[in-house]
């Protein structure tokens, strides 16, 4: 579906000396502007408009250097209020106008801010904080802003942005932006307060980094951004496009980059910088610009369709690799030369082998200005022609390996090209063996070069003909069908087209003004889903949010997940509806959106994020903390930290239910041929036999972990009677850092008496003492009691023998006892048998032939949850 608005046809008012004029036209009213020498009013007026009202502005140069505000907040989607020219492009902005569009459903039209001095933002999508929401740019153009020169500083290029969106699906369509010469993005995509909205003072900040953004920016001319000297301030915030920030690089922000022409597009080696998630990159061309589309942070971009046209100009690229789960198909980059600047960063396709957290979802306030990893991509159907180091491995910012699949592309050199290099190339000459080797080849075709290293999933194949039709070749041969990029009906956009679709109606590519331009706007088609936190783990449903101007279909991928309706038309509220995850694991699902009308194929893909149950919600809680009622205490202590004036951090605060109340001990001396002491403790009372399932506990924000001990006993308090169950490997258990959260381990052991024993804090690999001081907040203890009975009751309701055993051991049930099950456990905790019994005359057996020598605990358990434990011994 496409929305036409036609702006050839413009009314012609004859206007008194009065600022305004206003007529009416079917109930809507359109009002004339015929200078801006008084701001004020006219942003008066803006907020007087109905739905369907129109302002026009008459011809004219203005030279003004303040500031409109076009906020609006009354449009619709049917009846947006709009701002033009009165002819496209016959409105001049000569003295760096700053505007700022505000309300719902507005439209800007065919304006020209020709030179001038540009503020440090021109154009912003906000009023304050009245952020845009389904507004537009159109038809307007940008040309020659810059700097004063007054406000130059030595050794900087001073940063002004000329186009910054903010709120939700607006749109820059239609557009020119031409010859910049200062730092600052040509359009940027700013995300702060879609991560965080404003709040009242005092509030607690709300995460919305889930909700979609949904910008589109379509049908633009990007000309000549000059290149920004690399060792000026500001020079790497150059890109042509940024989408995001790396402080919100966690939003989903869903924008569709589409169909827009980039020519010399030279400000930095990112032309486009993707810094948010699920982004879309499709039918662009890029031609003689010095640099790259580059995924730099944020996870699930597409980028389909797009031609990089290097025409021989050294510094020109591709795509550069960061971050997880994109698809990077269809794309035809040809004639592309990186030898004598940047050469490690654009190339044909370009890997990278960062570390950081990648795919991060977008619940988390997980950021990280590093290089993620590169995790699970696609990168399949693309051709690359004529282009030196068509893949490169760059290992410039790590070697953690690229996982995903590289399939069916097509690398192809002309006989005699003058860019001739290897196929798979990198920084180093282990680049490909520490970059490249986990990622999955299958079906790529190459021809005119050599390989350069050895891959199964690569073909030379000597009877491919490349055809030009044009600039561009077209492939035949027996051995490609189903590889390289398939373009569909999309050519390269020329510099004839501009004026004519593809930037603002009334200039050429040069910037030459045009009377014969093509003023049809059409708007794409677009899907977009909005996104869902993580789910809590019981059954629940949810709504998720369509915005489309297609249909669509929706198939959920999992049993799960069900979801209603599974198809529309347009704008839907779709219940994702999902059943209670009884696993203590995370588990993953998601619902396939998919366009089903219109000219494109537009897929989106919901991901479903459903935390597992709780443990603590597993078992019962032993120490409960209410009076009267709670069976724990504190049997003894080492020492405590306090002194009666400002040190009050007592044993028993690990008890109190209070999180910022702390046991505090430092311990002495490293101990000869040790890392650390003998440890300080506390022992606590459980105040009978419990079986303990889950502990947990937390200690105080340090950035060093602290070293902890957890041992039971059965029987005393000595310290020969203590067995470690705490950590189950190694020396020390380590605490999270930088948190006060609960560190919770399962367990599975009998216990009459658990010792914390607490040895300071030390380094994050554990072999190193940073501090002598322990501070513990709370410890919960989880399980359930142990119905014991004494020996004489044992015996006359159970027999065990013989008991040491060697291998056989029976057990005799007396006086109508039932034994459901048995665990045998051994005395540090582990499970080492389970099962259910078999009774015959009272009578069943267990084999303990295969376990080895040593004392366990045999837990009997009956059918109305009773349970009964003997130690055991087995001595062979």
């Amino acid at each position: 579906m496409k929305t036409i608005y036609t702006l050839k046809t413009v009314f012609f008012i004859a206007v008194s000396l009065l600022l305004l004029s206003t007529f009416s036209v079917f109930s809507q009213e359109t009002h004339m502007v015929d200078d801006l020498d008084d701001i004020d009013v006219i942003n008066d007026l803006f907020e007087t408009l109905a739905p369907g009202d129109t302002v026009i502005l008459a011809d004219g140069i203005y030279d003004t250097d303040e500031r409109i505000k076009f906020s609006p907040t009354t449009g619709t989607a049917d009846m947006p209020i709009t701002f033009r020219a009165e002819t496209p492009g016959g409105v001049k902005f000569t003295g760096g106008l700053r505007m700022s569009i505000g309300g719902d459903h507005v439209i800007v039209d065919g304006f020209y801010w020709q030179g001038g001095y540009g503020s440090s933002v021109v154009i912003e999508f906000r009023d304050g904080e009245d952020y845009a929401n389904h507004s537009t740019i159109q038809n307007c153009a940008m040309n020659g802003l810059t700097v004063d020169p007054s406000d130059q500083v030595e050794g900087q290029s001073k940063k002004h942005n000329w186009v910054m969106l903010y709120g939700t699906y607006n749109t820059v369509i239609n557009c020119s932006f031409m010859n910049k010469s200062n730092a600052g993005n040509m359009v940027l995509v700013e995300l702060a307060y879609n991560a965080y909205p404003p709040v009242d003072d005092g509030e607690p900040e709300i995460n919305t980094s889930c909700d979609i953004v949904g910008h589109t920016i379509s049908n633009n001319y990007f000309y000549n951004y000059e290149k920004i000297d690399a060792n000026l301030t500001n020079a790497g915030d150059s890109e042509t496009i940024r989408i995001g920030t790396s402080s919100y690089q966690n939003v989903d922000s869903s924008v569709m980059v589409i169909n827009n022409y980039f020519v010399q597009a030279d400000g930095e080696n990112e032309i486009i910088t993707n810094k948010s998630k699920n982004n879309s990159y499709i039918n662009n061309t890029f031609r003689r610009s010095r640099g790259s589309l580059v995924l730099r942070h944020g996870s699930n971009a597409t980028v389909d369709g797009n031609y990089f046209l290097g025409e021989n100009v050294d510094g020109t690229g591709g795509i550069r690799i960061v971050d997880s789960e994109h698809n990077i198909t269809n794309n035809y980059i040809q004639d592309c030369i990186t030898v004598i600047d940047q050469a490690k960063w654009n190339n044909g396709i370009t890997f990278l082998g960062g570390s950081a957290s990648n795919a991060v979802p977008c619940t988390s306030d997980n950021t990280s200005s590093s290089y993620q990893k590169v995790e699970n991509i696609n990168v399949s159907n693309n051709t690359i022609i004529n282009t030196n180091a068509p893949l490169y491995y760059n290992t410039d910012k790590g070697s953690t390996d690229p996982t995903g699949t590289v399939s069916n592309n097509l690398i192809f050199f002309t006989p005699g090209n003058a860019n001739v290099s290897d196929i798979i190339t990198g920084d180093t000459e282990n680049s490909y063996a520490d970059l490249g080797t986990n990622l999955d080849y299958s079906g790529n075709v190459y021809a005119g070069a050599s390989l350069g290293e050895t891959n199964a999933g690569f073909s030379e194949d000597l009877g491919i003909l490349a055809t030009a039709v044009g600039e561009i070749f077209t492939f035949s041969g027996t051995g490609i069908t189903g590889v390289g990029a398939d373009m569909g009906v999309y050519e390269p956009a020329t510099d004839d087209m501009v004026g004519q679709g593809i930037g603002a109606c009334f200039l050429n590519n040069f910037g030459d003004s045009i009377l014969d331009g093509d003023c049809t706007v059409e708007i794409p088609e677009s899907l977009t889903v909005s996104g869902l936190s993580d789910l809590n783990p019981e059954a629940d449903n949810y709504d998720v949010t369509v915005n489309a101007n297609v249909s669509w279909t929706a198939v959920s991928n999992d049993a799960w997940i069900s979801i209603d309706p599974s198809s529309g038309t347009g704008d839907a509220t779709v219940s994702v509806s999902v059943t209670e995850n009884t696993d203590t694991s995370v588990r993953n699902g998601s619902v396939t959106f998919t366009q089903t009308s219109g000219e494109s194929s537009i897929i989106r893909q919901l991901n479903i994020t459903q935390n597992g149950a709780d443990l603590t919600d597993l078992y019962d809680l032993i120490n409960t903390g209410i009076e009267g009622e709670d069976p724990v205490t504190i049997h003894a202590f080492s020492k405590e930290e306090v002194n009666g004036v400002d040190k009050f951090n007592y044993a028993s605060n690990t008890l109190d239910k209070d999180m910022s109340s702390v046991w505090a001990a430092d311990d002495g001396d490293i101990l000869i041929d040790d890392y650390k002491g003998d440890g300080e403790y506390i022992i606590y009372d459980l105040g009978s036999m419990h079986t303990l399932n889950l502990i947990q506990f937390n200690t105080t924000n340090k950035s060093d972990p602290f070293g902890i001990q957890f041992l039971v006993s059965t029987t005393g308090t000595e310290d020969a009677d203590f067995t470690m169950v705490l950590p189950t490997s190694g020396d020390l258990l380590l605490s999270a850092t930088n948190t006060t959260e609960f560190n919770l381990y399962e367990v599975e052991v009998d216990a009459r008496y658990v010792k914390l024993l607490g040895y300071g804090r030390f380094n994050s690999a554990g072999d190193s003492r940073e501090s002598v001081w322990t501070a513990v907040g709370e410890v919960e203890f989880f399980g359930s009691e142990v119905l014991s009975v004494s020996d004489a009751d044992l015996e006359n309701t159970i027999s065990i023998y013989p008991n040491p055993t060697q291998g056989l051991l029976n057990i005799k049930l007396h006086n109508d006892a039932y034994i459901e099950s048995y665990k045998l456990f051994s005395v540090d905790g582990r499970l080492i048998l389970n099962g259910k019994t078999e009774t015959v005359n009272s009578l069943f057996t267990l084999d303990l032939s295969k376990v080895m020598s040593g004392n366990y605990i045999l837990k009997l358990s009956s059918s109305d949850d009773k349970y009964m434990s003997k130690a055991i011994i087995i001595s062979k």
